[in-house]
Formats: C-alpha cells, structure tokens, sequence
C-alpha cells in the first residue's frame, strides 16, 4: 500500500518519519506484537488461537494470553517502557489492535498491511482500533 493510503487511514501519521515494511498477508498485529511472523492469531476456528482461552475478543482474554508471555507489568500510557512492551487498543472492554515497543521504539503491523516503526501510541487511534487502553511489559531484568 502506497503511503498516501496509510497516510489517508493513519492520519497522525502523516508527514512524521516512520518505517515501513513490504506489505505481509502473514501474520497480524497480535501474532507481530508477540514475535510470531507467521501466524494469524484470532479467536476463530480458521486462525490460530492459544488453546484453553475463550474463543472471544475480551480484553481479559488477550491480557492473559500476554502475561503468559511474559508481559506482566503495566504501564502508564504516556511513558515509554524500559522494556519491551505490548500496547492494547479497543472499546467496550474488547481489543482490536496491539503495538509492541521494543528497544524504546513503537512499531505495530497494521493488519494484512505493512508494519509500520518509529510511531507513538495515538498515531493508531482510529475508528477501527479504538483507543490505546492499556501497556504491559516486560518485568525488569534482575
């Protein structure tokens, strides 16, 4: 997709310097967020989803599924981590996009679109992704 099109989308993000990678049909935004370039992760029977969660689109869902991987901390929205981190974004106690920050860096794959670096938080907030409504990261190494 040409960056006019994300731009058109995105519109926070026009004019900033972000990255983008080729478009991926691969994976999405949750299986990015947890280091998983190949898989499509949605709770439905034709996509991968962690076995023994609900099959649903509840925040309290897909939070236990990222504490499971090791994201248990959370974090205020307007810091940057010190860690990796998974931001969550939805309504109405449902997720529907997720960021990842990694190395003090926002990045995010925008569905079966590019991945896009180098963005803040708000840049996502959009119709379709809702609001950033909570981060969790990585407990600090001891």
């Amino acid at each position: 997709m040409a960056r006019a099109d994300i731009d058109k989308i995105f519109p926070k993000l026009k004019g900033k310097d972000i990255g983008l990678s080729p478009e991926d049909f691969n994976n999405n935004c949750l299986a990015y967020a947890l280091g998983d370039l190949h898989g499509w992760w949605e709770p439905d029977k034709y996509f991968y989803w962690p076995p023994g969660f609900p099959m649903d689109m509840k925040l309290s869902t897909v939070e236990s599924i990222i504490k499971l991987h090791g994201y248990t901390v959370e974090w205020p929205l307007t810091e940057k981590p010190p860690t990796d981190a998974i931001a969550i974004y939805g309504r109405g106690g449902e997720w529907l996009h997720f960021a990842k920050c990694v190395n003090g860096h926002w990045c995010s794959k925008l569905g079966e679109m590019e991945d896009v670096e180098r963005i803040e938080l708000g840049d996502l907030e959009i119709d379709d992704y809702g609001k950033c409504l909570k981060v969790l990261r990585r407990p600090d190494p001891t």
